[in-house]
């Protein structure tokens, strides 16, 4: 669907609204009733409203034009495209509510109580009258009953396999970020603090849609969503479809997460919210920090071209204007101590609601937060010959400042009940800080190297996101349409990132050699002194979607809901880094030649603070000189590229008794472009498009009013990112790991089953048993090479299966006391996955025990447990939650002949976090005391040996490491006694303090 072809559905709306004017004015006259006129405006509060939606109790989807009036009042209103509906300005009081709806059976709901300057929310389903048009139905129902057993009606018809979390549950736990979020829902844990595995499958398998748009990748070197970047408070709710559809994207096996941050309003607040937090090994602790870690080149210094061709040049003045250079860039490489001080939270909220003539009204929502978290961390750090035999012991200090900003400004215009149209906007910058110091031996022989090194590193994250759209309901042709035009741009940069190392010897009578920085001439990169690397990532999403639904009905109950719709979208990125640093100066100068050996050695001892000086740099006396710049930016540390989707799709929603077939196909064309180079100059050229016909099918099977039987199948697929095509190498500091792409990469296909049973026993409660099974073609693995290397590469194939439990309760159901008040106000739940995975490497190893290695990232069980206690009446709520992952491949391993490089595992570990809340002065204060990772156990990466000999696990351990990881040995489990800690780190419990004030 090209982009012209939305510039013509535009047009295409707006003559409907013409078509459609006298239904609008009819409407019009339900709503100007819908505000009391015998009670003056200024004694009844504008928030004192009842609102709600109206849903359709065989699928759950909302239910426009339903006409609902106020029992013995003039009161009347129409539903709107969303099936939404209010009347404002209600004296307090208990009231009786008629919907009606031609071909539905009318309800009456009863006891809607009205609370003075309060919302009293509904949620009323209505049911067919199945071909009965000229009967008269009316069944009355109390409001609390019926908005219990809607809620319950909307969880179970949903079209897919899905799990999520609500903003009020998010309010309940010390979640700051939606990657905190995350690992609360059922199948899903977070890596690195920030990106998202979904039923094993790591980050690049996962979609992320921001209301209905997509979002770019926000990093660099993977194909990832950064969730860190995002505020957990400005959430509304967050879903994940683990299932396909015809209308969500192709390119997903573990999941799409959808994000929909907070609606406008329907009444005038304001909310503001502060905090404060205190890490047991951080706060008040001593810091590192550079007082210039986000100096930049300055404007005057030239590009890498112009630069390269100076040092190519190598004439007497080509030499000095370098050393020039290097003599006016000067920057501030000593490093300064202070304390660490406690972690901040703000955030402001202001809600606004303009009521104009008849349904006429606009909303805005404005929200700005800022957080300020400090964090220390030790990491101990070891590489090893071969197993067992230990080279390298290294200390990791980092000292980390991290600043997440967030802005949302919405705006919310509703034409009249069936036209509506929506302007949503985010902005969000991230900002981290990090010094590292790292101290430790280079070697282990007698009088071992040992290195002595400082990172200086601040990053930039900016994102910006904003959204268009409509929704849009055809009273006479009952056709529904939905559209939305979204950009979004996110801007990665690194400024300066510095590095400096020393390197000094141990002895064996205890004493140490002077440390000593060595630099190379015409050599700079990560692990020389004077390293100086920067980077900038910029890439942006426009996009286009359409959605245009009808219902059809057939006789003897049988019902189809088509829907049709497509999407355009265009990608593109522009990625460049730079590899700067200090070099002896060299060349030939007035017929003297510089160089190693009139370089003046005494520069290699000299501090940080003073090494870089300009009284260092450049020729110093006769046959005397010090350092100079050199640029070793090579051509594969920049690259550009684009990508251009048009999909369209068809699916039919089909319902006859207790069945539901909801089916159909969606084509998509994808074309790819990346220009850059290899290192010897050589043109990268790739330029890829490939059609893609998916097919699903999603079939429910209503086993009672409360249970579900759903099975599902679909083909979706997995496309290379930009970074996994370039040939770029980027260099971790922090893992020591260097890593290239690949840009003869293959799409890989993926073939997806589930089956799902659940139960919706009421009050919001849950139970379901999920399995599925993946197969795929191609999948994209990283591969462990020599000298700490790795490269994306295509595996022969891989399969992906296991079970999801999942259930939520009542304490006082499992009990059978539902007249216990403490019992009633318990909530417990659980969510538990076991994945079972392998992915075929054998053509990329020559080891045969490397063919069935599980797939990067795949945990082999993901635990999420929770107890959440809420009394309303005394205004205390308690909450705990834990998570729990398996053990799990960071990295694949390589064992090429003389070339053994061992599997990278990730040891399990448990997060346990415990929120304490009390309110005051009817709701409008809250305190919140929060607690997050509670036990904080140390995060080890590790090589499994498998060594012979190993005691065999027998009993009921054995029992149990084959429940949950496939294997009675554990084999691939972390073991102590025989594998290799390759890093260990340590964390710190962080306690923080929140007051909420709602106005």
């Amino acid at each position: 669907m090209k982009l012209s072809f939305f510039f013509f559905f535009l047009f295409f709306v707006s003559s409907v609204f013409s078509q459609s004017s006298d239904v609008a004015e009819s409407t019009n006259s339900y709503v100007a009733n819908a505000t009391p006129t015998s009670i003056s405006s200024n004694k009844i509060d504008e928030s004192s409203i009842i609102k709600g939606t109206v849903i359709e109790e065989s699928t759950g989807k909302p239910l426009p034009g339903v006409l609902i009036s106020i029992v013995g009042t003039k009161l009347a209103n129409l539903t709107d495209a969303e099936g939404k509906f209010s009347f404002r300005k209600m004296p307090a009081g208990k009231y009786n509510l008629q919907f009606s709806l031609f071909s539905f059976a009318t309800k009456i709901i009863s006891e809607v109580e009205v609370i003075d300057k309060e919302a009293t929310i509904l949620t009323v389903s209505l049911s067919e009258l199945n071909g009965v048009l000229d009967e008269v139905v009316v069944k009355t129902v109390k409001a609390k009953t019926e908005s219990v057993k809607s809620l319950l009606t909307m969880q179970k018809n949903s079209v897919r396999v899905s799990d999520g979390i609500s903003a009020e549950s998010i309010k309940r736990t010390p979640d700051k970020t939606a990657s905190d979020v995350l690992k609360r829902i059922s199948g899903a844990s977070i890596q690195n603090n920030k990106f998202v595995i979904i039923r094993g499958l790591n980050d690049r398998y996962n979609t992320t849609y921001l209301n209905g748009a997509p979002l770019p990748s926000t990093e660099p070197d993977r194909k990832a969503f950064s969730f860190d970047i995002f505020p957990a408070n400005m959430i509304d709710n967050l879903v994940i479809y683990k299932t396909a559809s015809p209308d969500l994207p192709g390119e997903f096996a573990g999941g799409v997460v959808e994000i929909t941050t907070k609606a406008t309003p329907d009444k005038n607040f304001q909310t503001i919210a502060i905090g404060t937090g205190y890490n047991t090994i951080t706060t008040g602790k001593n810091q590192l920090y550079s007082k210039d870690i986000k100096s930049a080149l300055p404007s005057y210094f030239p590009d890498v071209a112009s630069f390269q061709t100076l040092q190519n040049t190598k004439t007497e003045t080509s030499i000095q204007q370098i050393a020039s250079l290097a003599k006016t860039y000067q920057t501030d490489w000593n490093l300064d101590n202070k304390k660490f001080s406690p972690n901040t939270s703000f955030q402001y909220t202001l809600g606004r609601y303009f009521k104009f003539i008849g349904e006429e009204s606009l909303g805005l929502l404005v929200s700005l937060s800022h957080n300020v978290t400090n964090n220390y961390n030790e990491t101990n750090r070891r590489t090893y010959e071969t197993p067992g035999a230990l080279k390298e012991n290294q200390l990791d200090q980092t000292y980390n400042e991290q600043k997440l900003s967030g802005a949302i400004v919405n705006l919310g215009l509703k034409i009249n009940v069936n036209n509506s149209f929506s302007f949503k906007n985010l902005y969000s910058v991230n900002s981290e800080s990090r010094i590292m110091y790292r101290n430790g031996s280079l070697s282990q022989e007698s009088d071992p190297f040992y290195i002595s090194s400082t990172n200086r590193l601040y990053i930039n994250n900016k994102i910006y996101t904003g959204q268009l759209a409509g929704e849009h309901f055809l009273p006479v042709s009952k056709i529904k349409i939905n559209w939305v035009s979204s950009f979004s741009n996110v801007s990665r940069e690194v400024p300066s990132e510095r590095r400096n190392a020393y390197v000094y010897t141990k002895y064996d009578d205890g004493s140490e050699s002077t440390p000593t920085a060595f630099f190379s001439i015409n050599s700079v990169g990560a692990d020389y002194p004077g390293s100086i690397y920067t980077q900038e990532n910029k890439e942006y999403i426009i996009s286009t979607k359409v959605d245009i639904s009808k219902k059809i009905n057939f006789p003897k109950g049988f019902t189809t809901d088509l829907k049709i719709g497509g999407i355009t979208q265009s990608r593109n990125r522009k990625f460049a880094a730079r590899q700067l640093g200090y070099n002896p100066f060299n060349g030939t100068i007035s017929g003297i030649q510089y160089g190693d050996s009139t370089f003046l050695t005494s520069i290699q001892t000299q501090t940080n603070s003073t090494i870089f000086n300009a009284a260092n740099v450049g020729i110093l006396g006769p046959k005397s000189s010090g350092l100079t710049l050199f640029d070793g930016t090579k051509g594969n540390d920049s690259y550009t590229a684009e990508s251009n989707l048009d999909a369209e799709y068809l699916m039919i929603d089909n319902i006859f008794n207790k069945f539901r077939v909801v089916w159909g196909a969606r084509l998509e064309n994808y074309s790819q472009k990346l220009d850059s180079k290899y290192d010897n100059g050589d043109p990268v050229k790739v330029d890829v498009t490939q059609f893609d016909f998916l097919p699903s099918v999603n079939v429910i099977y209503s086993l009672t009013k409360k249970q579900n039987l759903r099975l599902s199948a679909s083909k979706t697929l997995n496309r290379p990112e930009f970074r996994e095509l370039a040939p770029f190498l980027f260099y971790d500091n922090a893992t020591k790991m260097n890593t290239s792409g690949d840009p003869t990469l293959k799409i890989t296909d993926i073939i997806n089953a589930d089956l799902r049973y659940e139960i919706f026993p009421g009050k919001a409660q849950l139970f379901s048993i999920s399995a599925f099974y993946k197969d795929f073609t191609n999948p994209i693995e990283v591969i462990a090479k020599a000298n700490n290397s790795n490269q994306y590469k295509n595996a022969l194939s891989g399969t992906n299966y296991g079970i999801e439990l999942e259930y939520r309760t009542l304490v006082s159901s499992i009990f059978s006391s539902e007249n216990t008040k403490i019992l009633n106000d318990l909530t417990l739940f659980t969510n538990l996955a076991i994945i079972r995975s392998k992915v075929d490497i054998s053509n990329l190893v020559s080891s045969d025990k490397l063919e069935d290695t599980p797939l990067q990232g795949q945990s082999p069980y993901v635990f999420n447990a929770g107890l959440q206690y809420m009394n309303k009446e005394l205004g205390w709520s308690f909450s705990a939650n834990m998570n729990r992952i398996g053990n799990r491949i960071a990295i694949h391993g390589n064992q090429t002949q003389n070339d053994e490089t061992y599997a990278y595992w990730e040891k399990s570990r448990t997060v346990l976090d415990f929120q304490l809340a009390k309110f005051f002065l009817k709701d409008k204060l809250e305190f919140r005391f929060n607690v997050q990772n509670a036990l904080a156990q140390d995060l080890y990466i590790y090589q499994n040996n498998d060594l012979s000999g190993t005691k065999e696990i027998k009993g009921f351990n054995a029992f149990v490491n084959k429940v949950f990881t496939g294997d009675s040995q554990n084999k691939n489990g972390y073991n102590s006694k025989e594998d290799d800690i390759v890093s260990k780190t340590k964390f710190g419990p962080t306690l923080s303090l929140g007051v909420y004030y709602n106005f």
